[in-house]
């Protein structure tokens, strides 16, 4: 992919949208110091070309509704490409990453309960032609994932006008969403500017009622907006998977403090010895020793013992990606792997 086909105006507001995914074109413009018919313009051709998209995830407020297993495959010479095609069409699969190592695979599944993971695992997984091996962790704890991760391209002045107005997000425990709220969260996540009209036609519902649930479901943080981009044009084309271990007693804190680093996109504890994986995005892949060594000096609690480098991302979050992280497909989510009536 060409850099030339993104110019800074453009990953200035891809940043814009990672702050306020759906903020009007006129306030977009007000930041970015654009008409509101070129910003659109300018998503418009983003969006068209698979460079940039927004989607919908499950929040905060969801997180303990459903298992979220972490599944590291080891193929057959030959069969890793029909594996993570299969895989990335399984409704309950997020991601599916193409890594070095013995285990070429590691995809993520959300399922609601620990008993559909094993359904799953031996179903599916173990069923493929192909699959050598594998083995799986179920994640216990996010302390940050990527939807926290910003483009760096603007400045303080910009992303302060970009600072949403109004009540702050509260998180809501034990949270329902009914078949409506269902509808929505499919339509978000197919695009996460739809405009309300479009989202109340297809719901089958007024766009009155499509504006009021829409931000109860974000303020409430049932339900996460985030802009992502092909990797390629993003400065930090390249990717990592860290496995570290930490003591049980340090490891909220050792968390936290790895969760503030700018590279890191993903920090999550799971079961297991490697008790702790972090997903990085990183300029050269020769950078990864010195954030190694980083992560370490600051975490004196932790140990890193094993890494991969991501070769290509096939699925992200029902996107299918090329190998140059563009928008190339989609694959809807099952929405019921987060939701209870």
């Amino acid at each position: 992919m060409s850099h030339d086909s993104v110019d800074e105006k453009d990953l200035e507001l891809i940043h814009a949208l990672q702050l306020s995914p759906r903020a009007s074109w006129a306030q977009m413009a007000g930041a970015l110091a654009l008409d509101p018919v070129t910003v659109a313009r300018r998503w418009e051709r983003l969006a068209e070309e698979g460079l940039a998209w927004v989607t919908c995830v499950a929040g905060t407020a969801l997180h303990s509704e459903f298992c979220m297993v972490y599944i590291e495959i080891d193929c057959i010479p030959g069969r890793l490409d029909h594996i993570a095609t299969a895989l990335s069409t399984e409704p309950h699969v997020r991601y599916v990453h193409h890594l070095t190592g013995l285990y070429g695979l590691l995809v993520v599944a959300t399922l609601r309960t620990s008993a559909e993971v094993s359904a799953f695992l031996r179903g599916t997984v173990g069923q493929l032609s192909g699959v050598r091996a594998y083995r799986a962790e179920i994640r216990t704890v996010g302390y940050g994932e990527p939807s926290r991760w910003r483009l760096r391209s603007l400045e303080r002045s910009q992303r302060h006008a970009l600072e949403p107005a109004g009540a702050p997000s509260t998180t809501v425990g034990g949270a329902r969403m009914d078949a409506v709220d269902r509808k929505l969260f499919r339509l978000l996540h197919e695009d996460g500017r739809m405009s309300y009209t479009a989202i109340a036609d297809r719901a089958g519902i007024s766009e009155p009622t499509a504006r009021r649930r829409v931000k109860r479901l974000l303020t409430s943080r049932l339900l996460r907006l985030r802009c992502e981009m092909a990797q390629s044009l993003s400065g930090w084309p390249h990717s990592a998977v860290l496995w570290a271990s930490v003591a049980p007693q340090h490891m909220e804190s050792t968390a936290r403090s790895l969760t503030a680093l700018p590279d890191v996109r993903l920090c999550c504890a799971l079961t297991g010895e490697r008790n702790l994986l972090l997903m990085v995005w990183l300029r050269s892949l020769g950078n990864l020793p010195q954030l190694e060594a980083t992560i370490t000096e600051r975490s004196r609690n932790l140990s890193i013992v094993d890494r991969a480098a991501c070769l290509h991302t096939v699925n992200q979050m029902g996107r299918l990606l090329d190998s140059e992280g563009r928008s190339v497909g989609y694959a809807a989510p099952n929405v019921g792997d987060f939701l209870d009536a």
